[in-house]
C-alpha cells in the first residue's frame, strides 16, 4: 500500500465564510480543477533527492482570491467536530453537520456555520490565536467522542477568553498585558514503555516577553463549572453569575532572547547523572554544588531571534503557582451594562471607573533564564513543531529553510532548503502486524509533512535520515493543519478505548475540501527501493486485476501468475495466492496452474528457497493443489450411478448382521415415526440455503493449513483442518459436499471412498462432516445404509487401530465419539441408523483383529489378548446396544409428542432424558398433554388401569366425543406405557399433567381452565401421599400468595373487587375471579381429604435402560418428601375460601371475608343461592349448574354453621322459606323434612301461605275474592289484606293445589288450640272453596 491523501471532511459553504472574514474580496467560486494529485507508483522509480515535482503556477487573480486562508487565524479540532476561522475582530465557528445534499456530494456531514460575530470587547482590540480543545466526557457511558469542545481565543489586550461551541462567553482572563501570539496545549498520552514519564496537561500561552502555562486538571474543573453555570442560568432564566473555581498557572519571563516568535513544551523532563554534573559545572563553576539526584524540570524550546533557538528549563518545585483572580469571568458583560445603567439611574461613579475596578491584578512574572540556545545572528525563527514522541522539533525560517534538532542533545541533525513559507506537520504510525505475529514492543515510525506553499508541494519525509516517501502535488494557499493535542481530561483509566485525534495531519484547501494523509508504516523501514513496498505494490496490482476482471481468461491467468512470480517476500506471495483463491469467478483448473507455477517457481530460485518461510509456501500450495483434486474428484463422482439395493429386510440383514426377528424389530421401529418425520422436514430454524456443490473458493474456505516443514507421513493428516470461523450451517454444507452420496439410495461411493483413502485430510475429522451432515436432517431412511455402512468401513481401516480399539475394559475413543453424537441429536431417526451401523462395525473391527492375531505366538500371551479385545469388544458393543435401546424409547416418544402443535414440539433426545433426572420423561408427556388442553377423560378411551385397582373417569359431556387425532393420541400413549412402564405409571403422568397445567396458568393467570384441569388430575391420583405432597407444592409455588393478596383485597374494599384492582393486586381478571376461588377450594379440600387418608409412602422405580439417568430429584420423588399439613389449619383455610368463593360468585357487598360472622351473613348466601335458580334459562347445561350452585351451597352454609357454633335449625327454615318463596315447592318439601322445630317451621309458613292466598284472592283473582271474602270471618279477611303487600315473596304465583299443600302442611306443623292453628283452618275451608 502507498501513501495516500485521502478527503476528510468538507466546508458546505466556505465562500460565505470568506466574504464574512474578508467583505473586500469578490464571491467567486473556487477554482475546482486545482486539485491534482499524482502517487507516481507506477513510473520508473528514480532518485526522488534530484527530481523535482513541478509547481503549480497561477495567476496574480487566484492569488488575491485564495491569500485570505493563508491571513487568517485558523484551528481545526483534533475531534474533527469544531472549526474556528478568525480575521482582525470576527470569528465564525462551524460545526459538523448532517449534509441535506445526501450522497450525491461525497460527504454525511459537513462543516456549517453555527455562529459567527464580533469578539470585540475592548476598543482595538484583534484576535491574535485560537485553539479548538475537546474536553473529555466524565460519564461511564462515553462512546470514546468528547463531551464538548472549547473555543479559546487570544487577543491582542493580553486577554485569554473561553467560549462554547456556539460562541456564548465562558471565561476571560487577563494574565499578561502584551498581546498573545501562540496557543499551544499538552494533553494526556499514556507511556510507551514502563519507566516512561507520565507527561501533565497544561495550557501554554505565549506573550512577546512572557510565558504563561496554566494547569489542564484546573482548567478542565473551571471550564466544566462555568459551562454547567451558564446551562443553568440560561434554563432557569436567572442572571445570577457565581464565582468559578480560581485558575492554577505559573507565568514565567523568558530571559536572555531578544524576540521571541513561536514555543513549544517537551514536557518534563529528567537528565542523566553525566548530563546534571554537566549543567552543574557550566552554571556553577569549579566550586558548584551538585544534588545527589538529578532535579526533573519542564523543557521549553522556543522560535525567534538572538538566539535563533532557545531552550529554557524549569526546574520543578522552583515557583509555585498562581491563583487567577477570576472576579469577572463569565458575566463580564451583562454586569458591566447592569453598573452603567443603575450609575445612570442614580447619579454616581462613571463607566470608566467602574471597568477600572474590574480589571484583575496583572501577576508578576518568575524569571526563566535561557540555558542555551542555536546561535545565528541573522536567522530568524519563525514556527517550531514538536514530534508526538518529544524527541525532534521542526522549526520554520526567514531564510526558507526547515532545520530538525534533535530536542535530547540540542542540536540540528537535519536541513531542507527552498521551503520559503513551507508550513510543518508530523505523523506517526504504528506497525501492522501480519499472521497474527504481536512482538512485545510495539514500533512507532514519524513523518514529518512539509508543505510548501509557493510550489504547491506536499512532501512527506522520513524523520530523522530517511528518505522522501511521497509527494502530492495540491493547490497553493491552502492551509496545513497538525494540532499537538488531543481531547483534555482523560487519565490512565479513561483513555481506554478513546481515540483523541480523529487525524494528525490535515490540508485545508481553498475550496473548503480538507484530506488527511494515510502513510503505511512500511515505508519507514528502507528505501524507495525495498523490496517490501515493492512486493506490497505488486500485491495491490494483483488485487486490482482481480476485482476489474469479471471472467478467467489466458491473459488474466498469464498476468496473476507473473505479478506472483515477481513478488520477493514469501508472506506477500502467499497473501497473492490466498486472493487468488478466494477469487468466486476463478475455477479449479485456474487455481492450481496457478498454484503449480508459485510451487515451482520457488522450488526453483535455488538457495532462496530453504529459508522457512518458502518451504511453509510450497507446503501450503501443495496442500491447496491436494484439496482442489479432491474437488474435483467429488465433483465428477455425482453423475455415477450403480444397480439398485435388494429390499430392505436382506439390507439390514446383510450390512447389520444380525436375524430376520431383529430386522423385523428394527423396520416396526422406523415405521411407526414415518408418519412423524413426513410432517417435521421443516427446519423451525432460520438458516441460509447451501447449494449442492461448492465453488472452489467456498471450498478452499471451509479449511485451514497448519504450516509445519516436516513432510513426514506421521504429520500428513494434521496439516488441514476445519476453519474455526466458519458457521455450522457451512459445516453443514461442507458435510454434505463431500459425503451427499450417503443419502442416495442407489447412488456408488467407489470413488470416494478412493478420495478419502488418498486425501490428506484426517479421518478423524471427516468422520466428524460426516456425522455432523447425516444428523442435520429427518430425512434418512433404511435404504442408506449401505452406502454410511461403506464409507464408515472405510474411515475406520485409515484410522489409527489404537482409536478404534481400546485395552482392556475402556472404551475406544473413536466409537466414545460417535455414540457422543448419537445421544445430543434431537434427530432420532438418523441417530438410531447411525447406532445401528456402528455398533455393526464395531463388532466387525473386533472380529476381524481377533482372526488376524499371530498363530506363532505364545499360547497364554494369545489368549490374554483376546481376552482383553474380547472385554473391549463387550464393553463397545453393549454401550452401542444401551444406546439402541434408548433411541428406540426416544423414537417412540417423539412419534407421541408429534401429536402437538408444531411450534410447541419439545425437542428430546438421549442426552436430554439422562440429564433431566427420573422424570424427564413423564414431563415430556405431561407438557404434551397440558398444551394440547386435554381432559383427563381425553387420555384413555374408557378407564385407566393400574396394577391394583380400575379407576373409572368421570364422564362429562362435553368430552365424550372425541376426535380422530385423540384417538390416536390414545394409541401411541398405551404402546409408549408398554415400553416404559415405570416412567409412565398412572400416578406419575397424572401428577405431572397436573403440575404442567398448573406452570401454564401461573405464566398466563387468566387462563384459569387450565388450573381447573390441575384440579381434574389431581384428583384421579390414587396414592393418598402422593396427592397430598403434590397439593401441598402446588400451594406453595402457585396459589398461596395469589389466596392471600385476594383476601387482603376483599377485605380491604368489602365487596368484589373491579377489575383494575383485581389485576394490580392478584393479577388475574375480576371475570375470573370465581373460578379461581373455586379452584382453590378444591386444592385445599383435597389436602384435607389426603391428610385423612392412610397409604404406603410409593416406590418408584425406573426402566433398566434408563438406569444412568441424573439430574433433580422427579416431582412425585418431591412430593411424598413434603411434610403432612395440620389439619385444623386447613379446616380454617377451607373455612375463610368459601366464604371468598360465595362472595366471589353472588357478588355480595358489605362482606369482611376475615370478620367474625354471623346468622345474617349465612343466610344471605342460601338466598343468593336459591336465588340462582329463579331465572329462566334454555341452556340444559345452564340449568343443571344452577341447580348444583342451588344445592351445594346452602350445604357448605350449614358446615360453616356447624364449625362456627350457631344453630342449624335457623339455616334449614331459612332455606325452605326462600325454596318456597322462589315457587320451589318440591326442593322445599324434601329439606322440610330436616327441620327439628316443627311449631316455628309452621308460624313461618302460616305467613308465606297467607301471602300466596292474598296475592290469589285480591291480585290475580279479584272478582272472585270478593265473593270468597265476603263469606269468611272478618279477621281473616283483615289479616289476609294486611299480608298483600308486594315484595315479601319471588315467586307469588301459585296454583291452587300447591297452595293448598303448602296449607296443609302448616295445619299439620302447628299444635292445636293455638290462634294461629284456627287461622291455618280457616285457611284450609278457604283453600277449599277456591277449588
Amino acid at each position: 500500500m502507498s501513501c495516500q491523501l485521502n478527503v476528510f471532511a468538507d466546508f458546505h459553504d466556505i465562500t460565505t465564510v470568506r466574504n464574512f472574514l474578508f467583505p473586500e474580496l469578490k464571491s467567486e467560486p473556487p477554482d475546482a480543477n486545482e486539485n491534482l494529485e499524482n502517487e507516481g507508483w507506477d513510473e520508473d522509480w528514480g532518485s526522488w533527492e534530484e527530481e523535482e515535482i513541478p509547481e503549480n503556477r497561477e495567476t496574480p487573480e487566484l492569488d488575491d482570491k485564495h491569500q485570505w486562508l493563508q491571513e487568517c487565524v485558523f484551528s481545526l479540532s483534533p475531534a474533527n467536530d469544531i472549526v474556528a476561522i478568525a480575521h482582525n475582530d470576527k470569528c465564525a465557528l462551524l460545526s459538523q453537520r448532517f449534509n441535506n445534499e445526501g450522497s450525491n456530494s461525497g460527504m454525511e456531514t459537513k462543516f456549517k456555520t453555527v455562529w459567527k460575530g464580533s469578539l470585540q470587547q475592548e476598543e482595538g482590540e484583534q484576535i491574535m490565536a485560537v485553539m479548538c480543545l475537546p474536553l473529555a466526557s466524565q460519564k461511564r457511558s462515553m462512546q470514546g467522542g468528547p463531551d464538548w469542545t472549547c473555543v479559546i481565543v487570544g487577543f491582542s489586550t493580553g486577554y485569554i477568553r473561553f467560549y462554547t461551541e456556539t460562541g456564548t462567553l465562558l471565561l476571560s482572563q487577563l494574565l499578561h498585558s502584551e498581546p498573545v501570539q501562540r496557543l499551544k496545549c499538552r494533553t494526556y498520552e499514556p507511556p510507551r514503555y514502563l519507566g516512561d514519564t507520565e507527561q501533565h496537561e497544561e495550557l501554554l500561552i505565549l506573550f512577546k516577553r512572557a510565558l504563561v502555562t496554566i494547569d489542564g486538571f484546573s482548567l478542565f474543573q473551571s471550564l466544566r463549572a462555568c459551562r454547567n453555570q451558564v446551562a443553568r442560568a440560561t434554563a432557569s432564566g436567572s442572571e445570577s453569575v457565581l464565582q468559578p473555581p480560581p485558575l492554577a498557572y505559573k507565568k514565567w519571563a523568558l530571559q536572555e532572547q531578544e524576540k521571541i516568535l513561536d514555543l513549544c513544551s517537551c514536557g518534563v523532563k529528567t537528565p542523566n547523572p553525566f548530563d546534571h554534573m554537566k549543567t552543574a559545572a557550566m552554571l556553577g563553576g569549579a566550586s558548584a554544588t551538585i544534588r545527589s539526584t538529578p532535579p526533573a524540570a519542564g523543557l521549553f524550546i522556543t522560535s525567534g531571534v538572538g538566539p535563533y533557538m532557545g531552550l529554557f528549563y524549569a526546574v520543578e518545585g522552583s515557583t509555585q503557582p498562581i491563583l487567577s483572580d477570576v472576579a469577572y469571568a463569565v458575566a463580564h458583560k451583562l454586569k458591566s451594562a447592569i453598573m452603567s445603567a443603575a450609575s445612570g439611574w442614580l447619579g454616581f461613579g462613571s463607566k470608566h471607573k467602574e471597568e477600572e475596578k474590574q480589571k484583575p491584578k496583572i501577576e508578576t512574572a518568575t524569571p526563566l533564564p535561557l540555558r542555551f540556545g542555536l546561535p545565528d545572528k541573522r536567522r530568524q525563527g519563525d514556527s517550531i513543531y514538536l514530534s508526538p514522541n518529544n524527541s525532534y522539533v521542526a522549526t520554520t525560517d526567514s531564510f526558507g529553510r526547515v532545520i530538525l534538532v534533535d530536542v535530547e542533545r540540542g542540536t540540528a541533525v537535519r536541513m531542507w532548503k527552498g521551503y520559503r513559507d513551507a508550513q510543518l506537520g508530523w505523523v506517526q504510525v504504528k506497525e501492522d502486524t501480519h499472521h497474527g505475529n504481536r512482538d512485545d514492543k510495539e514500533r512507532i515510525a514519524q513523518f514529518l509533512i512539509i508543505y510548501a506553499p509557493r510550489r504547491g508541494i506536499l512532501e512527506v519525509w522520513t524523520a530523522a535520515s530517511g528518505p522522501r516517501v511521497a509527494a502530492f502535488n495540491v493547490p497553493k494557499h491552502c492551509r496545513l493543519i497538525s494540532p499537538g493535542h488531543g481531547m483534555m481530561g482523560l487519565n490512565n483509566v479513561t483513555c481506554k478505548g478513546v481515540k483523541c485525534k480523529m487525524f494528525q495531519c490535515a490540508v485545508i484547501e481553498p475550496s473548503g475540501v480538507v484530506k488527511s494523509l494515510d502513510i503505511p508504516f512500511h515505508l519507514a523501514l528502507s528505501d524507495k527501493n525495498s523490496k517490501r513496498a515493492r512486493d506490497l505494490h505488486l500485491l495491490k496490482k494483483l488485487k486490482q486485476l482481480l476485482k476489474e476482471s469479471r471472467d478467467e481468461s489466458v491473459e488474466l491467468q498469464s498476468a496473476v501468475i507473473q505479478l506472483l512470480q515477481d513478488t520477493r517476500i514469501s508472506h506477500v506471495t502467499q497473501q497473492g495466492v490466498e486472493r487468488v483463491l478466494s477469487t468466486k469467478y476463478v475455477s479449479s483448473q485456474f487455481m492450481q496452474q496457478v498454484l503449480e507455477s508459485c510451487s515451482t517457481h520457488i522450488t526453483n530460485r535455488g538457495q532462496d528457497s530453504q529459508d522457512i518461510h518458502s518451504k511453509l509456501l510450497v507446503g501450503f500450495c501443495q496442500t491447496q493443489m491436494d484439496l482442489l483434486q479432491m474437488y474435483d474428484q467429488i465433483t465428477q463422482d455425482c453423475t455415477q450411478s450403480a444397480a439398485p439395493h435388494p429390499g430392505i429386510t436382506e439390507i439390514l440383514m446383510e450390512n447389520l448382521h444380525i436375524s430376520n426377528p431383529e430386522s423385523t424389530h428394527i423396520m416396526n421401529q422406523m415405521n411407526t415415526d414415518s408418519a412423524q418425520s413426513d410432517t417435521e422436514c421443516v427446519d423451525k430454524r432460520v438458516r441460509f440455503d447451501i447449494p449442492n456443490i461448492f465453488h472452489p473458493s467456498d471450498f478452499l474456505s471451509c479449511f485451514q493449513f497448519q504450516p509445519h516443514v516436516s513432510a513426514q507421513e506421521s504429520t500428513r493428516h494434521r496439516l488441514i483442518t476445519v476453519s474455526d470461523s466458519i458457521s455450522l450451517d457451512k459445516k453443514v454444507g461442507l458435510g454434505k459436499f463431500l459425503f451427499s452420496q450417503c443419502t442416495m439410495q442407489e447412488g456408488s461411493t467407489d470413488t470416494l471412498c478412493n478420495v478419502i483413502q488418498n486425501c490428506n485430510i484426517s479421518p478423524t475429522l471427516l468422520v466428524d462432516l460426516l456425522v455432523l451432515y447425516w444428523l442435520s436432517s429427518e430425512q434418512r431412511t433404511l435404504q442408506m445404509i449401505p452406502n454410511l455402512h461403506r464409507i464408515l468401513k472405510v474411515l475406520v481401516s485409515i484410522t489409527d487401530k489404537s482409536n478404534v480399539l481400546a485395552k482392556s475394559t475402556d472404551c475406544a475413543l473413536w466409537w466414545k465419539k460417535l455414540r457422543y453424537s448419537c445421544s445430543h441429536s434431537t434427530n432420532i431417526r438418523p441417530a438410531y441408523i447411525l447406532a445401528l451401523v456402528c455398533r455393526s462395525l464395531c463388532v466387525e473391527v473386533i472380529e476381524n483383529r481377533s482372526k488376524g492375531k499371530d498363530p506363532d505366538a505364545d499360547t497364554e500371551a494369545s489368549e490374554e489378548m483376546s481376552s482383553e479385545r474380547r472385554e473391549s469388544c463387550s464393553q463397545d458393543t453393549e454401550d452401542w446396544s444401551l444406546l439402541v435401546k434408548q433411541l428406540e424409547d426416544i423414537l417412540s416418544l417423539k412419534n407421541l409428542l408429534s401429536h402437538g402443535r408444531v411450534d410447541h414440539i419439545a425437542e428430546v433426545s438421549v442426552s436430554k432424558i439422562l440429564e433431566g433426572g427420573r422424570g424427564s420423561i413423564s414431563e415430556a408427556v405431561a407438557y404434551l398433554i397440558a398444551d394440547m388442553e386435554l381432559h383427563p377423560g381425553d387420555l384413555y378411551a374408557t378407564s385407566m388401569m393400574d396394577s391394583t385397582e380400575k379407576m373409572e373417569i368421570g364422564t362429562d359431556p362435553e368430552h365424550t366425543t372425541q376426535s380422530a387425532a385423540v384417538r390416536k393420541l390414545q394409541v401411541d400413549l398405551v404402546q409408549l406405557q408398554k415400553k416404559l412402564p415405570h416412567s409412565l405409571e398412572n400416578d406419575v403422568l397424572l401428577c405431572n399433567c397436573c403440575w404442567e397445567n398448573s406452570i401454564i396458568w401461573f405464566k398466563d393467570l387468566d387462563k384459569v381452565h387450565h388450573l381447573g384441569f390441575a384440579m381434574e388430575y389431581l384428583k384421579l391420583v390414587t396414592n393418598a401421599i402422593l396427592r397430598h405432597g403434590v397439593a401441598s407444592m402446588l400451594w406453595h409455588r402457585f396459589v398461596m400468595k395469589k389466596f392471600q393478596a385476594l383476601a387482603q383485597l376483599m377485605e380491604k374494599v368489602g365487596k368484589v373487587p373491579k377489575d383494575r384492582l383485581c389485576r394490580k393486586e392478584v393479577g388475574i381478571g375480576e371475570s375470573f375471579m370465581p373460578d379461581f376461588a373455586g379452584y382453590m377450594l378444591d386444592l385445599i379440600q383435597v389436602l384435607r381429604e389426603a391428610n385423612c387418608e392412610m397409604n404406603e409412602v410409593p416406590v418408584f422405580n425406573i426402566e433398566p435402560v434408563w438406569q444412568m439417568v441424573r439430574g433433580p430429584s422427579s416431582l412425585v420423588e418431591q412430593a411424598v418428601e413434603q411434610k403432612m399439613t395440620n389439619y385444623g389449619l386447613l379446616t380454617h383455610h377451607y373455612n375463610l375460601a368459601v366464604i371468598m368463593c360465595a362472595v366471589l360468585t353472588f357478588g355480595m357487598k358489605s362482606a369482611k371475608i376475615l370478620s367474625l360472622f354471623d346468622s345474617k351473613f349465612l343466610s344471605r348466601i342460601i338466598t343468593c343461592a336459591v336465588s340462582t335458580t329463579d331465572s329462566f334459562q334454555t341452556s340444559p347445561t345452564s340449568i343443571s349448574k344452577k341447580n348444583a350452585a342451588a344445592t351445594k351451597w346452602p350445604t357448605r352454609v350449614l358446615e360453616l354453621a356447624k364449625e362456627f357454633g350457631l344453630d342449624l335449625d335457623f339455616f334449614k327454615r331459612q332455606h325452605v322459606i326462600e325454596l318456597y318463596s322462589g315457587g320451589h315447592d318440591k326442593k322445599a318439601e324434601e329439606v322440610l323434612l330436616t327441620v327439628n322445630d316443627r311449631e316455628f317451621m309452621g308460624s313461618q309458613l302460616l305467613l308465606l301461605a297467607g301471602r300466596r292466598v292474598a296475592h290469589y284472592l285480591l291480585e290475580s283473582h279479584k272478582m272472585e275474592g270478593v265473593e270468597l271474602l265476603s263469606n269468611v270471618s272478618p279477621a281473616l279477611t283483615t289479616w289476609l289484606r294486611s299480608l298483600q303487600e308486594p315484595g315479601h315473596l319471588r315467586q307469588p304465583v301459585a296454583d291452587v293445589p300447591s297452595i293448598a299443600m303448602l296449607i296443609h302442611h302448616v295445619a299439620n306443623y302447628l299444635p292445636e288450640g293455638t290462634p294461629e292453628y284456627e287461622l291455618a283452618i280457616s285457611l284450609v275451608d278457604l283453600v277449599q272453596s277456591m277449588s
